[in-house]
């Protein structure tokens, strides 16, 4: 079976005019013109998958064939160490995985529900007015992932430290794409940029390490199991820099994604009445005026429903990108070694065969799954890579967003609809301005 091609190219540059102009409907309507279709830029070539079987034979069954695109890893990586989330080697993943995944089992998330409902709580008497929600969850995903997971309590600097990880993740979005990339030693202004903040990001994850083993108190958290595999000039272990690599890769994946979500999901909310009194008749009969707690949280079924509709629309992982390494056939397609291949996740998401009124935001789609492909909707990813953090990031949006609801009513700052920025997450383009009124709970 022939792979489709986009048929609006220009010379030397192929789709990439056509991709820069609306990067996130360009994914969409390539999804549209068929379950694998081929896009350039420059002399990159991709194919784009909007198909649950050829999805579900990347990410599960030949996944040990499909690692992540080595050039993405390695703009990922930049000047860094390999990391779990890049290396192309099963077994090296495998082992880093299986290293970091005690620190994410559901009993273990589970008993950090009282610190998550503290910084919802903090955040929610600090807002008044109009304020910048997109901006204000990435500071209370950024706190609660630093104290649940390595008991950082101090007020650091943090949002110098979050621009690190904002600036990192913008540069590594704009290469992924641009059909020439400057190589990271040159020094331009955008590379010294990075290196810097680059080295304030290692000095300070380096020190909470430091300090750690310096007054050997162990806390319980995932620092010190990192720290137990701690093993200088051990193959076997971490050595200091990949140690600070993957902490840093928790904190990315663990804070920008989740406020991604809440941030949208608030927007929602506050443009969908019937969405906000279902959220608030179920807080007052579950809890009334006390704060939730994960026992609270089978009795909530229609908060689950609205962070599932709303990652569907907005998954803040919207594509990825895996590479074949032995030749394929996958539903009458044949995949050669090499090829890279973009799974586009929003476009499975609202592809209006499986979900009816696609651009709809209506929870109650998720009361059952209408017999769709279970590859139709991976916003945590699936199969064995999928998301370590998955019941880490439902746990907190669980519970931050009742916290926050109970105390606080959002409403849209401008008439002006936010416009989502497919950068190396989906986030919103200039941040998203709202009005926060406070409740007196």
């Amino acid at each position: 079976m022939d792979v489709t091609r986009r048929s609006d190219t220009v010379p030397g540059l192929g789709d990439y005019l056509d991709y820069r102009r609306n990067r996130l409907d360009f994914w969409t309507d390539t999804g549209e013109l068929g379950p694998l279709v081929r896009v350039r830029f420059g002399r990159q070539e991709f194919w784009v998958v909007t198909d649950p079987d050829i999805a579900e034979h990347i990410l599960l069954k030949a996944v040990k064939d499909y690692p992540r695109d080595r050039r993405l890893m390695a703009l990922n990586r930049g000047p860094g160490p390999e990391l779990m989330f890049n290396t192309d080697r099963w077994e090296e993943w495998r082992r880093r995985r299986r290293l970091l995944a005690p620190g994410f089992r559901r009993e273990a998330v589970e008993g950090f529900g009282p610190t998550i409902v503290r910084h919802a709580r903090r955040k929610a008497d600090e807002l008044a007015g109009v304020i910048d929600v997109q901006a204000e969850m990435r500071e209370m995903t950024m706190r609660i992932i630093l104290e649940t997971m390595f008991s950082v309590t101090a007020d650091h600097d943090v949002a110098r430290l979050q621009r690190t990880f904002e600036y990192a993740s913008d540069v590594v979005a704009a290469r992924a794409s641009a059909p020439v990339t400057v190589p990271y030693w040159l020094p331009t202004p955008a590379n010294i940029r990075l290196l810097r903040l680059m080295r304030y990001r290692s000095s300070t994850l380096g020190k909470i390490i430091s300090d750690r083993v310096r007054t050997a108190q162990p806390q319980g958290d995932l620092l010190d199991l990192l720290i137990l595999h701690h093993v200088d000039n051990d193959e076997r272990g971490l050595t200091t820099r990949e140690l600070i690599g993957e902490m840093s890769g928790i904190v990315f994946a663990g804070h920008e994604t989740t406020a991604e979500t809440q941030a949208w999901l608030l927007h929602l909310v506050s443009t969908h009445p019937h969405v906000e009194a279902g959220l608030r008749s179920e807080f007052e009969s579950v809890l009334g005026d006390r704060d939730p707690t994960v026992q609270d949280l089978h009795n909530m079924p229609y908060t689950e429903r609205v962070i599932l509709e709303t990652m569907r629309l907005y998954p803040a992982v919207y594509l990825t990108i895996r590479e074949a390494d032995v030749d394929h056939t996958v539903a009458g397609y044949d995949i050669p070694a090499g090829t890279r291949l973009v799974i586009n996740i929003r476009g499975l998401q609202r592809d209006p065969f499986a979900w009816p009124d696609p651009d709809t935001f209506d929870p109650d789609r998720f009361c059952d799954d209408d017999g769709r492909h279970r590859f139709q909707y991976i916003p945590f990813l699936a199969g064995p890579k999928k998301c370590l953090g998955d019941h880490f990031a439902m746990l907190e949006m669980r519970l931050t967003i009742p916290t926050l609801l109970q105390r606080l009513r959002f409403y849209p700052a401008t008439d002006k609809p936010p416009e989502p920025h497919a950068g190396f997450t989906l986030s919103v383009d200039g941040g998203l301005p709202m009005r926060a009124h406070q409740l007196g709970i």
